[in-house]
């Protein structure tokens, strides 16, 4: 497949994503897609939409705005930042940067691999005293290295 249709594919999920348009969203993913991120692995297009849904609910104003992505043969590497307000969180506001990679395959989605920081949603979403503080001496810990 050609540059422009990859990038047609990625901009059409992203726009479908930020109108909350799951069935337009899932329509671009292969029926036995799979989705790789830190919360775990979700297979085939109803578990997709299952993650997604919870998603949604999640988090209030939930976007995903591009900062760019680079196409090469049937993959694709996009950078984004997320932003939203969680619901859990006490109604705080997130911003994650991360990136996609996606693998395609006759024109769908076959896979895609999310990766972001979960310690920076941590430190965000923190509440109270106490989670801020782990949090911290977490995050404090791992910039001074493991070493």
């Amino acid at each position: 497949m050609e540059f422009g249709g990859l990038e047609s594919i990625i901009h059409n999920i992203l726009e479908a994503f930020n109108k909350k348009d799951l069935t337009r969203m899932i329509s671009f993913f292969a029926d036995d897609a799979t989705f790789i991120r830190p919360e775990g692995t979700f297979r085939g297009k109803e578990e997709i939409k299952g993650y997604y849904t919870w998603s949604f609910s999640n988090y209030s104003e939930l976007t995903l705005t591009e900062k760019g992505f680079i196409v090469e043969g049937n993959k694709a590497v996009l950078e984004f930042v997320s932003e939203g307000t969680s619901y859990r969180g006490g109604g705080k506001k997130q911003q994650l940067p991360g990136m996609a990679v996606f693998e395609f395959r006759n024109g769908k989605v076959q896979q895609v691999h999310d990766y972001y920081d979960r310690l920076l949603i941590a430190q965000q979403l923190a509440n109270g005293w106490l989670e801020k503080k782990i949090v911290n001496a977490v995050a404090n810990r791992m910039g001074k290295g493991l070493g």
